[in-house]
């Protein structure tokens, strides 16, 4: 086995692919769009242009899309050179219904990230900027215990690695546990 499909077996993202319009070479002082194809759900993209100090340029859209556009103006020497396309992809959060999953007095959830992260953070409550009453472990799922019927609470949960725990990923979709009255 190559290391090629080594790697893709452990599931790493797919690369975006890139192209600029009107084309890679132009004149100066010319606009360019440089346009980044990433797989279906990414939400944010960053454009990276090489430079010594490196530049970022972020693109947030209204929902998430396929193709993302970076428009630059008056290009010249020192703005040409290689650019890369980055992306983000959020975890998602579920109820494990399984068998030790969910039951009258406990209910775990399972956060799902696209990456291999160290540290998984649930948080209850808050919106995802500012996350409220979060707890972190070494595994991806988590035990609510006990539960009450009646209560309403919403969660969130998020990605992080050990060597910088601080920066952590985008924060998954809200999932509303609420348990029913018996």
């Amino acid at each position: 086995m190559d290391l090629e499909a080594a790697l893709l077996g452990f599931g790493l993202p797919p690369q975006p692919s890139i192209w600029a319009v009107p084309g890679a070479v132009i004149s100066t002082d010319s606009d360019v769009s440089i346009f980044c194809r990433t797989p279906p759900g990414v939400t944010r993209v960053h454009l990276y242009y090489d430079e010594p100090y490196g530049k970022w340029f972020d693109h947030t859209p209204e929902g998430a899309q396929e193709v993302f556009e970076f428009c630059q103006q008056d290009m010249t020497h020192i703005s040409a050179g290689i650019y890369y396309c980055v992306y983000k992809e959020k975890p998602s959060l579920t109820v494990d219904t399984g068998p030790q999953g969910f039951s009258e007095r406990n209910v775990t959830l399972l956060c799902h990230t696209p990456h291999s992260f160290e540290i998984f953070i649930l948080c209850r409550g808050g919106n995802a900027s500012l996350p409220q009453n979060c707890s972190h472990q070494s595994h991806s799922a988590f035990l609510i215990s006990p539960v009450s019927p009646g209560n309403r609470r919403t969660y969130r949960c998020f990605g992080s690695y050990k060597s910088n725990s601080y920066l952590w990923s985008l924060s998954s979709d809200p999932l509303e546990l609420s348990i029913p009255d018996i």
